[in-house]
């Protein structure tokens, strides 16, 4: 190709300037309208999850950045956010996590992970860290009812978003959850269905709504005799709880309803190792539906709640207003459960 050739594309040896892609190119490549974009990248209504995958990627390739983002990264914005969670190893929290972490890549900005393990000092630790290095918003997973120092530290020092659970004190945030209570509705109305009458319900620490709800949801549709068992919400407590019935004289429980997967394992370990069957002796119900629940033996019946759809929705709607350099105002995302019925839940033993 001759030097005239080449003219025919730029005056002169000088690399051509790229111009940035759009939302138009994004749609474009993906073979979507710019609509369905905005809403993939937003979180504002749902998206095909594999559409949304194939938007994401395009996003990735063509290293797209929406206009409003792109103004505020010139106006000296740290384009990093906060996520605060009480747990790691939860496999709940990790998907939860993950979304928020994918949200806040495909608009451009960074996240900070802080692990709390629901302790309450290493909390206000990591919120100061977090206001310390001038986050421009934050998504808070509550594992513990916050004191007045940490809901101070909170309102209004940054924007804020709170995933999965609600605290008081900030009822006027924005707040991105499932819907807990019709989760435990679902459960109780299925453990009835099946002819029980008597359950043992280990529910999360009373501090946190997610839980209250859960337990106020199924009492409400169950209708029964319930056993109530504090736990918090750890593998372990799960164990502990329904170890010390059954040393106590035995359960007196056709069914147990753990408030989380991990309760649930712990409550199945338990039976096991007591020689009690499940489902036979006794049916056993989770909350979560965390990957492992499908895996045991028997799979655990459970209520599926999306936790990576939490997360990204929390953080693409914070995002949306911090970009524009603006407060987010009040509002409420509440997202649906479904009950996945597998084989640990029977008929009651007669």
């Amino acid at each position: 190709m001759t030097r005239e050739s080449h003219g025919q594309h730029r005056a002169d040896d000088r690399p051509a300037v790229r111009r940035p892609a759009s939302i138009k190119d994004v749609a474009a490549a993906a073979g979507v309208s710019p609509t369905t974009v905005s809403h993939v990248l937003s979180g504002n209504r749902p998206v095909n999850e594999q559409t949304a995958a194939r938007v994401r990627s395009v996003v990735n390739r063509l290293g797209y950045v929406p206009a409003s983002l792109a103004r505020s990264l010139q106006a000296g914005s740290t384009s990093v956010i906060g996520l605060l969670i009480p747990d790691i190893s939860n496999a709940f929290f990790a998907e939860l996590a993950k979304g928020a972490e994918d949200a806040a890549h495909d608009l451009g900005y960074g996240l900070i992970l802080c692990n709390t393990e629901f302790d309450a000092e290493r909390e206000d630790s990591y919120l100061g860290l977090i206001r310390s290095r001038f986050v421009d918003g934050m998504v808070y997973a509550s594992g513990s009812s916050p004191s007045r120092r940490r809901l101070e530290a909170l309102m209004g020092k940054f924007p804020i978003a709170l995933a999965d659970e609600e605290v008081d004190g900030l009822e006027r945030a924005l707040i991105a959850t499932a819907d807990h209570e019709a989760g435990g509705r679902l459960v109780g109305e299925h453990l009835r269905g099946l002819g029980h009458r008597r359950v043992l319900m280990l529910t999360g620490p009373r501090a946190l709504r997610s839980g209250v709800a859960r337990a106020a949801g199924f009492v409400r549709a169950f209708r029964g005799h319930v056993v109530e068992r504090v736990g918090d919400f750890k593998e372990a407590s799960g164990y502990r709880l329904v170890a010390k019935l059954l040393d106590e004289g035995g359960l007196d429980c056709t069914a147990v309803f753990a408030a989380n997967d991990l309760m649930a394992f712990g409550a199945l370990a338990a039976l096991t190792e007591a020689g009690l069957s499940v489902p036979g002796d006794v049916s056993v119900v989770g909350f979560d539906d965390i990957r492992a629940a499908s895996q045991i033996n028997p799979p655990l019946t459970t209520v599926h709640q999306p936790a990576y759809d939490v997360g990204r929705t929390a953080t693409a709607q914070l995002l949306q207003y911090v970009s524009r350099g603006e407060v987010p105002p009040a509002s409420r995302h509440t997202l649906p459960v479904t009950l996945k019925v597998r084989g640990s839940t029977a008929p009651a033993a007669r």
